[in-house]
């Protein structure tokens, strides 16, 4: 009989692609009847204030200053927890985070965001409660990295390099790639998504995550250079932001070949039907294209993590990447070869694991198990754990 543990998943609001991997994991989890799953967005709760001003950071320095921010990321890659700045940075808010433990009294811990106060407490515990990390990029910085955490699920060989070169023993390593939803794992009917959407038959179209740019004249750029020089239609999706898109709606209101939508859930349709994803380098984003078999185009990776997910996945040949209009009108006409666009979503499919998820929940429960088992409890025995009924924190 399978266990039935209370899981907690540690997330973040932070670039949106933390908490999108913790509803797969999530999904995982109740596929195998595991319902007692929180997620919970621990830095937010704990330090909202701080969490504010640290987001508002992120979001306005990717369009103002990117060049610091890229500044601050290479300084800190190769931080160690046991580091000044590791031990202030895994340690803050650890009074306020045990008590959100003690209310929920996880048996397993699973962080798909580098705040690792957790993996602090949970060695603290009597029970020393597993914990597991879920590395969300193409590229290791040491925030991710903590000694007391059981194992590392991560996305590629290159990244188990990385973590082997860090010092972490090969046992607590496994390439499992990164998870994506269910959606991204089905493949809709075209005809469907088409009327759906209002979308013509007949037509190709480039999905330009249009939001995740910022700056409205470099979107507005993409768009003139596209319409100009091709004949592709483009679906651009502005996601939260909502001065894009009135800005956009007002210039292309009645150009046929230019679709404006805000948020969506519906992203795995519209990738179904277009012909290639022109968006930022984030690591999640890049996974759910992979697993629609939809080839990438990266325009001006930001410094930081994307532009290290955009050169390594670029040197696999398993993503393009444009610095310029021209580079990237270059890169469309490659895609419209056959041979690299197959040759691409070969190496799509090489780093794409469709069914990471389950690989991974099914590693977490084997663990369990075992943990379970040593301490002599049944295993269906109930805890009392788990007072929290909401399943996200």
């Amino acid at each position: 009989m399978n266990p039935d543990p209370v899981v907690l998943i540690v997330s973040s609001a932070f670039g949106d692609g933390h908490a999108k991997v913790a509803q797969a994991i999530e999904q995982s989890f109740r596929a195998r009847g595991v319902d007692r799953v929180h997620i919970v967005d621990l830095f937010a709760r704990v330090h909202p204030w701080l969490n504010g001003v640290s987001r508002a950071f992120y979001l306005k320095s990717a369009i103002y200053a990117p060049n610091l921010y890229g500044l601050m990321y290479g300084a800190t890659s190769a931080m160690k927890p046991e580091d000044p700045l590791g031990r202030l940075l895994h340690s803050m808010g650890k009074r306020k985070a045990k008590g959100i433990l003690e209310y929920i009294q996880p048996d397993v811990i699973i962080h798909t965001f580098p705040y690792l106060a957790a993996s602090e407490l949970g060695k603290e515990s009597a029970s020393e409660v597993p914990v597991f990390t879920v590395i969300t990029d193409y590229v290791l910085h040491g925030r991710w990295i903590h000694p007391h955490t059981m194992k590392y699920f991560i996305p590629t060989e290159k990244i188990k390099e990385a973590l082997l070169a860090a010092g972490i023993d090969e046992q607590a390593i496994k390439v499992t790639g990164i998870p994506v939803r269910d959606a991204f794992r089905k493949f809709p009917d075209p005809a469907k998504v088409l009327r759906k959407h209002g979308l013509k038959d007949g037509r190709r179209y480039i999905l330009l995550a249009g939001g995740a740019y910022g700056v409205m004249s470099r979107v507005r750029n993409i768009l003139k250079s596209v319409l100009d020089r091709t004949e592709f239609d483009l679906i651009v999706l502005c996601g939260n932001n909502h001065r894009l898109r009135t800005s956009l709606d007002n210039t292309y209101r009645n150009n046929s070949r230019v679709h404006i939508l805000g948020y969506t859930d519906d992203v795995h349709e519209l990738m179904s039907i277009s012909f290639c994803l022109l968006t930022k380098a984030g690591g999640v984003t890049l996974t759910e294209a992979f697993a629609m078999s939809l080839p990438v185009i990266v325009y001006r990776p930001l410094p930081g993590q994307e532009a290290g997910n955009a050169e390594s996945l670029t040197r696999q040949q398993a993503i393009c990447t444009a610095f310029s209009e021209a580079e990237l009108l270059d890169q469309l006409r490659r895609l419209e070869i056959y041979s690299f666009r197959e040759e691409m979503k070969r190496q799509m499919r090489a780093v794409s694991h469709t069914e990471s998820s389950g690989l991974i929940v099914d590693e977490i429960l084997l663990a369990i198990k075992e943990q379970t088992s040593y301490a002599g409890q049944p295993l269906n025995e109930p805890s009392g754990k788990g007072k929290a009924t909401s399943a996200h924190g």
